[in-house]
């Protein structure tokens, strides 16, 4: 069984295609001097998840030219901008996990409006802000070249025959190339060396030479190199993982929610079982609306009186109305690799 870090990097790369599919559906739009996608703290209500008819498709369609209006109303409506531009010396643009965040905020909105409207709305927010001219105009060329680099991250992905390895190594390159050192740490370092870290633990733990004892102690001197807080962080996905496989138990046991909460209060005490008490509502209202989603899909996907450009538009409608932003990653991401409508 894969380990919950691993899927995790796994299904973030998935969305990474996803986002960057339609980015490159979307490179003509960009302009001459620039105009990968991550997840936003953004969070929206959800409204109407019914399937499109008629006049509601068409208005979809319309407002995929007005950026303003996708702002107002869609799967960002009701958040606040996520993210932040730092200064550096002289003035100039600091790249940061703040920045990254500012970019990811915006590009959400890929597939409700395209690359131009985007980088429109992003100028837009630098504006209020206040900021320098020049400084805006560093911003906008960083945005340009990690737009194109995500881009191009599509084209390296779907390559195939290639080893976890080969590809941590092209992508890191590619990074390198198309946004400068500097930048590339910023955004990616720590990703990146989370990435290796899983790597090196895969390629211990799978080596047929060494005993049960000799991996263990491998990776033992393989934790112990990390830095503080990162030895931190492990012991908890550590903890994370015991903690999972005893909810995966109880889920192929069917234990009812009071078992659960007995025994998870006597292992973890009363507090850890409240909050896996909620986890297992939130998990459960999750799939209920992955389900509701798929079905609606279907449904409109089968409906013979709209053409293949209101098929699209009522799709793209019921995805921005059932989910927010990070989540229809999520959910594009498990489209493209077949678990929609999979038990969870």
């Amino acid at each position: 069984m894969r380990s919950r870090r691993q899927l995790g990097w796994m299904l973030g790369l998935a969305a990474l295609v996803c986002a960057g599919l339609l980015l490159r559906n979307s490179a003509e739009e960009l302009p001459a001097t620039g105009t990968p996608v991550a997840g936003t703290t953004a969070t929206a209500t959800q409204q109407d998840n019914s399937p499109l008819r008629g006049s509601r498709a068409t208005a979809s369609t319309n407002s995929l030219h007005d950026p303003h209006f996708v702002l107002k109303n869609g799967s960002l409506r009701g958040t606040e901008p996520d993210g932040s531009v730092s200064v550096g010396f002289g003035g100039h643009l600091k790249p940061d996990m703040g920045l990254r965040r500012l970019f990811d905020y915006y590009l959400v909105l890929i597939g409700e409006t395209d690359l131009s409207g985007i980088r429109t709305l992003l100028h837009d927010d630098l504006l209020r802000r206040q900021l320098d001219a020049p400084l805006i105009d560093e911003v906008m060329a960083s945005f340009d070249r990690y737009t194109r680099y995500q881009q191009a991250a599509v084209a390296l992905a779907s390559q195939t025959g290639l080893s976890l390895d080969q590809q941590l190594a092209q992508i890191t390159a590619l990074r390198r190339q198309m946004l400068g050192d500097d930048v590339a740490e910023a955004f990616f370092g720590d990703e990146q060396r989370q990435q290796q870290q899983t790597l090196q633990r895969l390629a211990i733990q799978s080596d047929p030479s060494l005993s049960p004892a000799e991996k263990a102690q491998r990776l033992q001197a393989l934790d112990a190199a990390l830095p503080a807080a990162e030895q931190e962080a492990l012991a908890q996905t550590s903890l994370g993982n015991t903690v999972q496989n005893q909810t995966d138990a109880f889920d192929a046991a069917q234990t009812d929610a009071g078992t659960r909460y007995a025994e998870r209060a006597q292992t973890w005490g009363d507090a850890a079982a409240d909050r896996l008490q909620q986890l297992d509502q939130s998990r459960a209202q999750w799939q209920a609306r992955l389900n509701t989603y798929a079905q609606q899909s279907q449904a409109i996907q089968a409906d013979t009186s709209l053409d293949s450009g209101q098929q699209q538009a009522a799709l793209q409608q019921l995805m921005t109305s059932s989910f927010n932003g990070t989540e229809q990653l999520q959910v594009q991401a498990m489209q493209s690799n077949g678990l929609l409508g999979k038990a969870r």
